[in-house]
């Protein structure tokens, strides 16, 4: 099979598993190809224009949050993290991302799409540093919610558990 072809049959695979992320070891798997070629026909896919969204369980297509976005600031230990992102899914929230400020790159955003404890766990057993410790906690998120009355609940829910970040 050529890379072209296999980058179609790619987009295939993800289009009919909408609901469910595929990892890159699995899609390699099908295509009997090693997991870093998966990687690289998903960066020429994204190059072509295709919504391809990495999550901590995989990739999906088409997966965006009709519901409004808001950017939330807060502040917490990395031992926090699970309770935040456990609170967040536990009220009807997605969290669509993580931005901090760095002082050389200025802001750096990585995308997590958590929208069930699956993903969740998944992003607590991989291994690496959180990005929020670059900034001690210091983080915002995008989050998708109902609406403002909504989000406006989520604020006093994180504020009540210290977790949202307000100036003194």
């Amino acid at each position: 099979m050529t890379g072209e072809k296999r980058r179609i049959s790619i987009v295939e695979l993800l289009m009919q598993e909408q609901k469910s992320p595929l990892s890159a070891q699995y899609i390699a798997s099908i295509f009997k190809v090693s997991r870093q070629i998966i990687v690289g026909d998903i960066a020429l896919l994204r190059a072509q224009g295709v919504k391809i969204q990495a999550t901590p369980r995989g990739y999906i297509i088409n997966q965006t949050d009709k519901r409004p976005h808001y950017i939330i600031p807060v502040a917490h230990h990395n031992e926090d993290t699970r309770r935040e992102l456990s609170l967040l899914v536990d009220n009807d929230v997605s969290v669509i991302d993580v931005t901090v400020e760095h002082p050389i790159y200025g802001e750096i955003t990585g995308q997590l799409n958590i929208n069930t404890h699956e993903d969740i766990e998944a992003f607590i057993n991989k291994n690496g540093t959180l990005l929020s410790s670059l900034t001690d906690g210091i983080h915002i998120h995008t989050i998708a919610c109902n609406d403002d009355a909504h989000y406006q609940c989520i604020l006093k829910l994180l504020r009540k558990h210290n977790l949202l970040y307000e100036s003194n």
